[in-house]
């Protein structure tokens, strides 16, 4: 399975939507903030994604995140995700 498949089965509350293909991945994240926090807060820990309105995600809180970094960048990346929704 892929990192951002086995991380997501850890936190139910964040879904990976499925995608038949394709350089990025689309995350459902908690509504606990607006993708915008979501993003500055991930950016604040030097993860970079998209918030779902760049895609015109008509409601909130979505993250699009690419599936180019190597392989130990992107799971750093989806582990400091993981614990922004954590909390910690």
């Amino acid at each position: 399975a892929l990192p951002i498949s086995r991380a997501v089965r850890e936190r139910p509350e964040i879904e990976l939507l499925r995608a038949d293909g394709g350089w990025t991945a689309v995350l459902r994240v908690p509504r606990v903030r607006s993708e915008e926090e979501w993003a500055l807060a991930l950016l604040a820990r030097d993860v970079v994604v998209h918030p779902g309105h760049f895609y015109d995600f008509a409601e909130e809180a979505y993250l699009v995140v690419s599936l180019l970094p190597e392989t130990r960048v992107f799971e750093d990346g989806i582990s400091r995700l993981m614990e922004i929704a954590a909390g910690t």
